[in-house]
């Protein structure tokens, strides 16, 4: 059963809508702003400038509501959110002093949670997605398999994220900001610029669009996730990671790899305009289509990267330009990348939208055309692979190097020095169940980042942007833990980050597993306090 798309919503930078969005692609050209704050004297920081929205936003959870509210089922469904850093601006200025209760009265990142608390509806079935910039497009994988195991019969899937000092600071410290325009894949390029908004995309079972009376737009065929377990930040600079995700989508799509120049008339390209990632992905797409012309566009270097939006509202112009809206030329791309760029088609009637992010994490996405289905009600039975089969439970103050597991050699032990305890805690637990390079490992924490987010926020108010370290940024991503263990302990599969309890890891670990994405899964859960004992349980699911 391939879910329809049946409506969409977004704002960004290009405007509210989907026709100014697509308006925005076609013509071309950055709809940068003045950020909303200066740095006067700053320096080594980029510009202060973005794809801002027009107002001051500062606010995750209303301006998700205002795009949500658009797709409004008029039924009880799902949410599903994915975000990089969901209301960390708001955190910033509400919070100016130190306080380690704030995160377990409202945690920043818990944005699905929060927006039901506002919606005064705690009832339907809830997520937020933390795979860093690869957030948006993972919650496509989530909500399909809600769909698909009968959980629920319609899912919102939302990405949010908004501009703030904290983030600007944090990608300028990296050296991943363009000194001028974003120009992914050219000769010259250097860097990204950083964007805002928010999208919201209805997906449903045939049976339920049927019942409301609403045509749909284009089907979800295909899904696909990955690691790269090579670096925090850097990516895998053979493309090899984001070329799994594509092939394991394109499989769920019951597409053949062989045909792939030929079905898929369009790619949403991650696109970053920085360096090496930009070299990787086009490794990536050119093995995908064996040489040929791909038909890429990018988006990033018009509204901005949006972070854990972008894959939600990437998706939504794909939707868009496949469902009869205007096709985007060719990209001027950097021979020296050995990718030949082309411009979108009409043919196969497929779109491809492929993500990347920090952590190593890849996902992809397939769109396709709606067809005929004889039973619109029905859902795919799930499996019974045999339960939960194994458990590992750690618990301490610190976790100190020294007592790390002993298959962690002497230069990871050296780098883990500078992590914080949620991180160190996370990864012994996945060393002590014995984590597997081909499972898929599903982590999830209520209260996350929260000790990494106060470090890097306490160093940008007190020494400037220019003096924050860029090794406390990264740490601030939820899925920090997860990185760490896929680079250590050379963890390849399908691997998920939420900001959400127990049950959500439990359930989306069993979900990979039903579905067959992988033969085993592992649902690790970390709580690991500002202050006091982090504890983290790791419980693998599988065949007995």
């Amino acid at each position: 059963m391939n879910p329809w798309v049946t409506r969409v919503s977004v704002e960004t930078a290009a405007g509210a809508g989907i026709d100014a969005l697509l308006d925005a692609l076609a013509e071309g050209g950055p709809r940068s702003r003045a950020a909303p704050w200066a740095w006067s004297g700053a320096t080594g920081v980029g510009a202060v400038r973005g794809g801002c929205l027009g107002g001051a936003v500062g606010d995750a959870e209303a301006l998700l509501q205002q795009v949500v509210d658009a797709v409004d089922p008029g039924r009880a469904c799902g949410l599903v959110v994915g975000t990089t850093s969901g209301a960390i601006a708001e955190f910033e200025g509400r919070f100016p002093e130190r306080r380690a209760h704030v995160y377990r009265q409202q945690p920043t990142r818990r944005v699905a949670a929060r927006c039901a608390q506002r919606w005064g509806d705690e009832t339907m079935p809830l997520a937020t997605v933390s795979v860093a910039c690869a957030s948006g497009a993972a919650a496509f994988d989530v909500a399909r398999g809600w769909l698909r195991s009968g959980r629920c019969e319609r899912v919102i899937v939302a990405g949010v994220d908004v501009l703030s000092p904290f983030i600007h600071a944090g990608f300028a410290g990296i050296g991943a900001l363009a000194a001028g325009e974003s120009r992914p894949f050219t000769r010259g390029r250097d860097g990204l610029m950083i964007g805002e908004g928010a999208a919201a995309v209805l997906l449903e079972t045939p049976g339920s669009a049927l019942r409301a009376g609403r045509s749909p737009l284009c089907a979800l065929w295909g899904t696909g996730l990955s690691q790269d377990a090579v670096h925090l930040t850097a990516p895998d600079r053979s493309g090899g990671g984001l070329y799994r995700a594509a092939v394991a989508a394109l499989g769920d799509a019951g597409i053949d790899p062989a045909l792939v120049p030929d079905a898929v008339d369009l790619v949403s390209g991650h696109a970053t305009g920085t360096l090496f990632n930009d070299a990787m992905e086009a490794k990536a797409l050119s093995r995908l289509f064996g040489g040929r012309p791909v038909p890429v566009h990018a988006l990033k270097p018009i509204i901005g990267h949006t972070l854990g939006a972008a894959g939600t509202i990437e998706a939504v112009a794909l939707i868009g330009m496949l469902a009869g809206g205007p096709m985007p030329g060719a990209l001027e791309v950097d021979p020296e990348l050995g990718m030949v760029g082309g411009p979108g088609r009409r043919g196969g009637g497929f779109g491809l939208s492929v993500n990347a992010a920090f952590g190593g994490v890849n996902t992809a996405l397939v769109f396709g055309p709606v067809q005929p289905d004889p039973s619109p009600g029905a859902v795919r039975a799930t499996l019974a692979p045999g339960g939960w089969t194994e458990e590992a439970v750690v618990e301490g103050e610190q976790f100190p190097v020294a007592a790390l597991p002993r298959q962690l050699d002497g230069s990871a032990a050296v780098n883990l020095g500078r992590a914080d305890t949620y991180v160190r805690a996370g990864i012994v637990a996945l060393a002590h169940i014995g984590a597997r390079p081909d499972e898929a490992v599903v982590l999830s924490s209520e209260e996350n980042c929260a000790q990494a987010d106060w470090r890097y926020l306490d160093v940008l108010r007190q020494n400037g942007p220019e003096r924050a370290p860029r090794v406390h940024f990264v740490y601030t991503i939820p899925g920090a833990p997860l990185a760490e263990a896929a680079i250590l302990l050379g963890l390849t599969g399908p691997g998920l980050v939420f900001c959400d309890g127990r049950g959500t890891a439990e359930f989306e670990a069993r979900r990979l597993v039903d579905e067959g994405r992988a033969a085993s899964a592992i649902a690790l859960v970390v709580d690991a306090p500002a202050a006091g004992v982090a504890r983290a349980t790791a419980r693998r699911y599988g065949p007995r």
